[in-house]
């Protein structure tokens, strides 16, 4: 039995299709169905696998299917691990329903396992359905990643089938398992990691917590490259400066910054990094020296 309720197969090849394409009056429609269906998924077919997606997220209608998810943001990314020359283990850190761990699985031909942390109690049930399908070994975990072991209180919109920018207030008692890589990793010896790590973090303004719970498990590896999101208003709002990021990412490996969106664009590490860039949000590559590119 599906964790979550489908559409008949007719009903949903047509939003599938209605997803895809661009019309007059989608966002009412997206409307609409999102009021009167708001707990239902509609399946699409992506490299003859099901990837299952919220019917009431506006962005897979705007970006017209999962498979087309911001490409002009990952695919920057996927062309980096293209360029590695072994395989290489993806973690999805913030993984949501799985979008971008779907993305590495069609356009990275080197990824050999997944592994999946996600704290949305709505969101994670998809994940682990979609995981599932993408043909590839994982590991799929409901917590939050940070620089501690225990619980915490995690603030996000219910009314949401995946809020992608809850987040987790340390501070704060909750129901909301929290762990560090080290941590998982001390307890799950029997999952392969490969000598090459890749990092996605979107977790929310744990990004600097993440890396201090992760010194073992990324200075032990052969090579690291690491998609990071630097986000103003995140940074705002716990304090932090993307540098603060940077140095914690720096205790770990010897990284060198990029910008995709900008043709991989250096980042000075001897100057702030808003002082180079217009103030808004940016995805970065971070890749360790030794990386293998």
């Amino acid at each position: 039995m599906e964790p979550f309720q489908l559409f008949p197969s007719g009903v949903n090849y047509v939003l599938t299709t209605l997803q895809k394409t661009e019309w007059r009056g989608k966002y009412k429609v997206f409307v609409w169905l999102s009021k009167f269906f708001p707990n239902k998924v509609i399946i699409h077919n992506i490299d003859n696998r099901r990837f299952c997606v919220p019917v009431r997220e506006w962005c897979f209608w705007l970006e017209k299917g999962p498979e087309n998810y911001y490409l002009d943001e990952f695919l920057p990314f996927c062309d980096v691990l293209n360029n590695l020359k072994t395989p290489f283990t993806f973690f999805d850190l913030g993984a949501d329903i799985g979008v971008v761990s779907s993305l590495i699985v069609s356009h990275c031909s080197k990824v050999k396992n997944i592994i999946a942390i996600e704290p949305n109690p709505h969101s994670f049930p998809i994940l682990k359905a979609n995981l599932k399908e993408m043909g590839k070994p994982y590991e799929c975990k409901q917590a939050a990643v940070s620089n501690f072991v225990g619980n915490a209180k995690f603030y996000f919109n219910e009314n949401r089938s995946n809020d992608h920018e809850g987040y987790i207030d340390e501070t704060r008692e909750g129901a909301t398992d929290v762990l560090t890589l080290d941590a998982w990793h001390a307890g799950n010896n029997a999952v392969f990691l490969e000598n090459t790590l890749v990092f996605k973090v979107d977790v929310e303004g744990q990004e600097l917590a993440v890396f201090e719970g992760a010194k073992r498990l990324i200075s032990q590896a052969k090579s690291c490259i690491v998609l990071l999101e630097i986000h103003p208003g995140v940074l705002e709002r716990i304090g932090q400066t993307p540098e603060d990021i940077f140095i914690a990412a720096e205790n770990t490996a010897c990284f060198k910054w990029f910008v995709p969106e900008l043709g991989n664009k250096p980042i000075a590490r001897n100057s702030s990094f808003y002082e180079q860039f217009e103030l808004k949000q940016y995805d970065v590559i971070g890749v360790s020296q030794n990386g293998d590119i």
